[in-house]
């Protein structure tokens, strides 16, 4: 291997070591417009919130339904028609425990969004990994506005909202 040689490797050594900073440069400025803070200072916190929402929702409907079926295990039909006010009473119980299916949907759409945000920006960075910057959308412009956003909500977690107590009120 002449010298000739040796300074055209040198130079095509040099030329990719320049090309991958570049790369990584241009990675790194893309990168930087993707960053959304919400989504680690709301949106994340708030999904595991309305996880642990769910939680709790289903332990109790699961525990309100058990008691009920133990307490119609329990029915003493010497008397037919406390039986049956007990037994109807307890399905009451079970039907109303049962809601929690509606309010369970509604906490888990929430969460789905914000996993859709989280897939969203991956594919964000993954194209600004990969060079495309064409197809890269500042984080303000990524997701449509909704003017009904900020009116639907869902079900409220503990501490939010408006309480029961405050609706019956309005409503005697």
């Amino acid at each position: 291997m002449g010298p000739d040689d040796a300074s055209a490797r040198v130079r095509k050594l040099t030329q990719e070591c320049v090309d991958i900073v570049r790369t990584i440069l241009v990675a790194r400025r893309e990168m930087g417009k993707l960053h959304d803070p919400s989504l680690r200072e709301i949106h994340l916190p708030r999904a595991s919130e309305e996880i642990g929402a769910i939680l709790a929702l289903t332990e109790s409907a699961t525990n309100d339904i058990m008691l009920a079926a133990e307490d119609m295990m329990s029915v003493d039909f010497k008397n037919p028609e406390l039986a049956a006010e007990i037994v109807n009473d307890q399905c009451m119980k079970i039907f109303e425990a049962c809601s929690f299916q509606d309010i369970t949907g509604q906490r888990i759409s929430s969460v789905l969004k914000t996993l859709q945000l989280v897939e969203k920006k991956i594919e964000d960075l993954e194209g600004a990994w990969s060079g495309a910057s064409s197809s890269i959308q500042p984080a303000a412009e990524a997701a449509p506005v909704d003017p009904d956003a900020a009116l639907l909500n869902g079900p409220a977690l503990e501490g939010e909202g408006i309480q029961q107590d405050d609706i019956d009120r309005l409503f005697a």
